[in-house]
């Protein structure tokens, strides 16, 4: 159903050709200055902002052609000529519903009652919104250098939405219709919006993730002004940033050399869970979507027989519940990053500390050595785990171990005889008291340090959520709300890790 488009329609408008060349050179602007290195968090974040500027100057020079990324009707409003296009093309969803609910926007309704593992959508493969060789996109992308931007696949598939969005006749268009006009993405964060994440483990992804775009959207915008016609005149970073928005919250992956007719194989996960399959394509499929997370497992596969993806129900539920489905194992930091979104109750959150050797310490290349052999880097982001007995996760806990040993602990370590993978284990055999207590005093430190990254406490973030809706209270708005919860989810484990550490400091138990 990618039939191959025509040159897509514009709005008609242009712009001057002073203003075309002040596009230009902002544009050229925008390029080198992705490609500037920032040794620091806070070089990173300067460069950001002025990146930021310069796509505001972008944005209203563009504004003038008038393009948007909707038909100008609420998304409610398309919802049932959408129902009605999915059936037409074969999608099944009897039982199910597209509703509005508190806190989520849209979701999917049951309209009866469904059992753990009954199905309750199909959606077949011709509706199924992918890049073909017939769509024109690879052509678009094959003269760009792939070292120049990431995520090519992803970026494909972005350009053909904007595309079909302008295909006056394109039978994507109910589909399109539904999608959110903006996201909460990190690309449409402020400048004070993104300041709000400093000291939090989100803080540099969503800084690169900013970049990345910003660079794609230059490099595409300079191509297509010199070598196609096709999205020329309605290609704007606005739109792209739409584009990349669907797909970023909304992509899955489809393994396209499935190796017996009829094996139902899993299907990734909208948070990035790896499908079993090699050479997966990423997808996005209309009506599914729809589904918002909650914790549990992926149930939802391709079926080669029936040439149709299959989503089972992950618990029982009943008529007027929202169905929910499983993104995959990621982080908040992942889902605040890439989908727009915070889970407080997710069982998968982490909190990444940077940590690293310093080069110019004597032992620097004994430690450095017994890192590779239990294979952990000599800088790098170790986790700290949600709940339970394993806060410290075995990767932190072997670089702490590591870290703190003395030259006769290194050397014994790394002679013959030696179980290093001992020392990602939570009871190490072998391991001198000393060692234990400067191990556990050494993750406090590093743990207290990180609850002060931010500026704002525990309490502080708490009561401002807490406060929302009283007379007087700071107004947060969706996108501060979303942060200020990722801060707070974030404490929460670091706090939690805190006494952990802190206990096995005053009870010496084993490390």
């Amino acid at each position: 159903m990618t039939g191959a488009p025509s040159m897509a329609t514009s709005s008609g408008k242009k712009l001057s050709m002073t203003k075309q060349n002040e596009l230009n050179t902002l544009v050229d602007s925008l390029i080198k200055s992705s490609f500037m290195k920032t040794p620091t968090v806070n070089e990173q974040y300067a460069q950001y902002q002025q990146m930021y500027s310069v796509l505001e100057r972008i944005r209203k020079l563009e504004s003038e052609l008038k393009l948007k990324t909707g038909n100008g009707k609420p998304r409610q409003a398309n919802i049932e000529s959408f129902c009605q296009w999915a059936k037409e093309h074969g999608c099944q969803f009897d039982g199910i519903k597209i509703s509005e609910f508190s806190g989520f926007e849209l979701g999917l309704e049951a309209t009866r009652d469904f059992s753990a593992g009954e199905v309750f959508v199909t959606v077949p493969r011709k509706l199924i919104f992918s890049v073909t060789a017939d769509s024109k996109i690879p052509d678009i992308m094959k003269d760009i250098p792939v070292m120049m931007v990431q995520n090519l696949s992803n970026l494909m598939l972005a350009l053909l939405l904007i595309v079909e969005r302008f295909q006056p006749n394109s039978v994507w268009k109910p589909y399109l219709d539904v999608l959110p006009d903006r996201y909460s993405t990190v690309l449409y964060f402020t400048p004070a919006d993104m300041a709000e994440l400093k000291g939090t483990s989100a803080f540099v992804p969503a800084l690169n993730q900013c970049k990345n775009i910003a660079r794609q959207y230059g490099f595409i915008k300079k191509f297509i002004q010199s070598k196609t016609a096709l999205l020329k005149d309605n290609f704007t970073y606005d739109l792209y940033c739409w584009a990349a928005s669907t797909v970023m919250t909304r992509q899955n992956l489809i393994p396209v050399n499935l190796r017996e007719e009829g094996e139902k194989v899993e299907v990734e996960g909208q948070a990035g869970e790896s499908a079993k399959e090699s050479a997966p394509n990423p997808v996005l499929i209309p009506l599914w979507d729809m589904a918002n997370h909650v914790n549990g497992q992926i149930t939802t596969g391709y079926n080669e027989a029936g040439q149709q993806v299959e989503s089972l129900a992950l618990g029982d539920y009943r008529k007027g519940e929202q169905i929910f489905i499983y993104y995959g194992n990621r982080t908040n930091a992942d889902f605040l990053v890439h989908n727009g979104f915070v889970y407080p109750d997710n069982v998968n959150s982490a909190v990444a500390i940077p940590l690293s050797l310093n080069p110019t310490e004597e032992q620097f290349e004994q430690r450095k050595q017994l890192l590779e052999k239990l294979g952990l880097a000599s800088s790098g982001d170790f986790n700290v785990q949600r709940g339970g007995d394993c806060f410290i996760s075995p990767e932190l806990l072997g670089f702490a171990r590591v870290f703190n040993m003395t030259k006769e602990q290194l050397g014994h370590w790394l002679g013959e005889g030696a179980v290093q993978s001992q020392l990602l284990e939570p009871d190490c055999p072998g391991l001198e008291a000393s060692l234990k207590e400067k191990v556990w005093k050494y993750l406090s430190i590093r743990l207290q340090l990180a609850l002060r990254m931010t500026g704002t406490t525990l309490d502080q973030d708490e009561a401002l959520l807490a406060n929302q809706g009283q007379k007087g209270a700071q107004k947060l708005g969706h996108i501060k709300s979303m942060l200020v919860q990722f801060r707070v989810v974030e404490k929460k484990i670091l706090s939690e890790a805190l006494e952990h550490c802190k206990q096995k400091e005053v009870d010496k138990k084993e490390v």
